[in-house]
């Protein structure tokens, strides 16, 4: 009996081990050696943390600028035409401006001054404009008038020594003491501008033209043919731009319409046409080949033309 429940153990307990052996044998079984293996290095390995490649990011990176670049472009130029449109709306609120102003006064002129103008040794009309060179003509630049205004039924407070004061429309630039700039550089820009003066005239040092030269242009001094008129100190009323000093007004023309006759003095005024350019920098513009008054785009500008009728000239 004893060696029957010897034997029984010992066979059941090879059997066991038999088994064993045989589930060993299918769990590290060729089929999944490499499975195996992995999962028990995993259990002696620290965690690992999964990232993108190089080739990946790079990939992305090259996607994403190329998006950029095409959502840049429109909105760029989107900027550049809003930018555009405020220079535009400026550039036409000046120009209406100063039109309106020498509309107003210019329907309540009495009379207008010839413009044909030279001085004794027949030097015409030169202003402080773009070219100061004495060949330049800047006759139909300046306008010389005499106003009636309604609140006041009467010629613009005459002085005691003269009869009238005068009106001028003409073009300076913004600092007389300085040559003319169109773009910042060195120095800020210097453009031009139209300004208004009301001055008293002198009867001894700018009495009224009564001579004309060869070519029919009346002989003047004085005030007549002064290029800034603030020099016109103790005779000078008032002064002001009618155009902001960062706009340049580029061209300024005044064209006076008067009767048909062979007398000079019967040619009385009709009508006055005045032509107006303002113009401004494009954003972005850059000076070309180191010539600050040259851009490398072309400006933004604003061409005007009126025409007003004088009615109160008799």
């Amino acid at each position: 009996m004893i060696r029957e429940t010897m034997t029984k153990r010992h066979s059941g307990k090879a059997t066991k081990k038999i088994a064993q052996g045989i589930k060993e044998q299918q769990f590290c079984s060729p089929t999944r050696l490499h499975g195996c293996t992995i999962t028990r290095l995993h259990d002696y390995m620290p965690a690992r943390f999964y990232a993108f490649t190089l080739t990946e990011l790079l990939v992305a990176i090259a996607i994403l600028s190329i998006m950029f670049t095409l959502l840049f472009i429109p909105m760029t130029q989107a900027f550049d035409n809003a930018r555009r449109g405020r220079i535009m709306a400026n550039l036409q609120n000046a120009a209406d401006f100063a039109l309106e102003w020498m509309v107003r006064e210019l329907t309540q002129a009495v009379d207008v001054l010839p413009q044909e103008r030279v001085s004794a040794n027949g030097q015409p009309l030169n202003l402080l404009d773009d070219d100061d060179s004495l060949n330049d003509d800047d006759t139909f630049s300046r306008l010389d008038f005499i106003a009636r205004f309604p609140d006041e039924e009467q010629v613009t407070a005459p002085p005691q020594s003269w009869s009238y004061q005068v009106i001028t429309y003409y073009l300076r630039r913004s600092d007389p003491s300085r040559p003319y700039q169109y773009m910042d550089a060195a120095q800020p820009a210097n453009r031009r501008q139209i300004f208004r003066a009301q001055w008293i005239p002198d009867p001894k040092n700018e009495p009224e033209p009564t001579q004309q030269d060869q070519r029919g242009r009346w002989i003047v001094q004085g005030a007549w043919l002064l290029p800034n008129l603030e020099q016109l100190v103790n005779r000078l009323i008032s002064h002001n731009a009618l155009t902001p000093a960062d706009m340049d007004v580029s061209d300024l023309r005044f064209t006076v319409e008067r009767r048909p006759s062979q007398d000079p003095r019967l040619r009385k005024p009709v009508a006055v046409v005045i032509e107006l350019t303002v113009r401004q920098p494009t954003p972005g513009a850059r000076i070309k080949g180191g010539n600050p008054n040259e851009t490398d785009v072309p400006s933004l500008f604003i061409r005007r033309r009126v025409k007003v009728v004088l009615p109160n000239v008799q």
